[in-house]
């Protein structure tokens, strides 16, 4: 792993687990193995470490996140939607990245940007989703929000539960189609 990478990879993990205020130069030089002057030589403040950090956490996620398997009924979609989801956000790496950007959106410009992006993309996929299923279009257009927001709290119950899953969106969904 490049040294850089292990810089953004400690700062995530920092942030994630002990907050934003737990994130300076000398703590992360430290956990890393850098004196402070050497850190400069990666990045020339704490600033440019999260913007690097949301920036490829965002890379990550948009990645990986837009495929889905639209085949089978309608409890298979929603399944397999599930486990993409599930596998895609309990990734260590996204998981890290996800509970920056939610502990962070409500005060940094950059995480509520990543926020939104997320939310956009949820709303895509359950749009895709609802919209594949043989029900009236009325009825299409009152699910697809409900159902985003229902991923979002889900992911946000994830991120501080990890037991939690996306299972009762999913229901809820199955219950209003039927």
């Amino acid at each position: 792993m490049e040294k850089k990478d292990e810089i953004l990879r400690t700062a995530l993990e920092i942030v994630s687990t002990e907050g934003i205020d737990s994130l300076t130069i000398n703590t992360l030089a430290s956990r890393v193995g850098l004196s402070k002057a050497t850190m400069y030589h990666y990045f020339k403040s704490k600033e440019e470490i999260i913007t690097e950090m949301l920036s490829r956490g965002h890379q990550r996620i948009m990645k990986n996140g837009f495929q889905l398997d639209l085949s089978g009924n309608k409890e298979d979609v929603l399944s397999k939607a599930a486990d993409k989801w599930e596998n895609m956000f309990l990734d260590e790496e996204n998981w890290h990245f996800l509970r920056v950007v939610f502990s962070l959106h409500f005060t940094l410009e950059a995480a509520q940007d990543e926020y939104r992006s997320l939310y956009l993309m949820l709303s895509s996929q359950s749009s895709v989703i609802i919209t594949s299923f043989d029900i009236k279009e009325e009825r299409k257009r009152a699910l697809i929000p409900l159902f985003s927001s229902a991923l979002m709290m889900s992911l946000e119950r994830i991120l501080e539960d990890e037991e939690a899953d996306f299972s009762t969106p999913l229901v809820g969904v199955l219950s209003l189609i039927v």
